[in-house]
């Protein structure tokens, strides 16, 4: 019986081991994951919040009434934070996250309804913009609002990529356009239109069919005439970027998305999501190069932006008409 592990075997260090009582240097019998999540008995009221608030359960409270962290179950927490955040006591301590980092003090504004919708009437799809860059620490405060968005699995699944340079933005656009001539072309020849349309997602292929396609074939997104159909001359743009792999990445895109252009309109900025540019970039490694995506990395979102050069005199609504309510009481069919 061998005396030691193999050289290729590699023991986390963040596991207690306890090798059997008959065999100590040669047998393992179980692994015991280091909790590094804590709570300060001296400061702990025992109010049982954090328990109630923990959407995975993961704590509770043992005989002796103290309220600990279940090792069976603390890798299933994703560090929302809700625990810390409920804590009046600053009790708890999740590995990753600290008060002074992560938490701020409540604002005591009190929001209302019609304010937020004054709020939400006033922004607009903005696609002509001033000649104007937009400042490096205004950008920030875009990324900085996003930090507070809600996620799925992990935060940080998704990245993001930050343009500030019209140079850099001018250098992708032909490389973009090229793609969406060269799609329509591929979308007129009857044998090619058959195979690429039944490779895709239905919701893609009809949006290739129904808008891409009829766009291209009237001229637009044809950069080498002088316009930009696109990018729409944007003096910066913003990539919302995961590995594919990552889990729940393309819903916290969306939401991250979302976060930033309610930001932008917050700051004064005109913002618009542009879904031509990640599909672009997907499929295109200069413009991968260009915007410095990792490989193995996908370009779920992105947004243009800048200063509008134009503000709009009234407010759109589209009353939404396909909605369904499915009230207590109501018999199920």
């Amino acid at each position: 019986m061998p005396s030691a592990c193999p050289p290729d075997i590699v023991i986390p260090k963040d596991f207690v081991l306890l090798a059997s009582k008959q065999y100590p240097m040669t047998i393992i019998t179980e692994l015991k994951p280091v909790i590094s999540h804590k709570i300060d008995s001296s400061l702990c009221t025992q109010c049982d919040l954090c328990i109630t608030i923990c959407p995975a359960a993961i704590l509770a409270k043992n005989a002796e009434k103290s309220i600990y962290f279940q090792a069976d179950k603390v890798d299933l927490c994703i560090k929302c934070g809700h625990c810390m955040a409920m804590c009046e006591t600053a009790a708890i301590s999740i590995e990753g996250l600290s008060y002074e980092t992560n938490f701020r003090p409540l604002p005591q504004t009190n929001w209302n309804y019609a304010a937020f919708m004054d709020f939400l009437l006033t922004r607009r799809s903005v696609r002509i913009f001033r000649d104007e860059p937009v400042p490096v620490e205004v950008l920030q405060k875009i990324i900085d609002a996003v930090s507070t968005a809600p996620f799925a699995v992990n935060p940080d699944n998704v990245e993001i990529t930050v343009v500030n340079d019209k140079k850099v933005i001018e250098e992708a656009l032909p490389h973009m356009s090229r793609m969406y001539i060269q799609l329509a072309k591929i979308l007129k020849i009857p044998v090619l239109n058959w195979f690429l349309l039944r490779t895709m997602p239905k919701e893609v292929s009809n949006t290739l069919v129904n808008f891409i396609g009829p766009h291209v074939n009237k001229g637009l997104y044809d950069s080498s005439a002088g316009t930009d159909d696109i990018t729409r001359n944007a003096p910066a743009l913003i990539l919302f970027h995961a590995g594919k792999g990552a889990e729940e990445h393309t819903v916290d895109a969306h939401i991250y998305l979302t976060y930033a252009l309610l930001a932008a309109h917050s700051l004064g900025l005109g913002a618009t999501a542009i879904g031509l540019i990640g599909p672009a970039v997907n499929q295109s490694k200069p413009l991968r190069r260009l915007f410095k995506i990792p490989e193995g990395n996908e370009v779920v979102e992105s947004m243009i932006i800048g200063y509008p050069e134009f503000l709009f005199k009234r407010a759109i609504v589209r009353p939404r008409t396909k909605v369904t309510f499915i009230s207590s009481g109501e018999l199920m069919s």
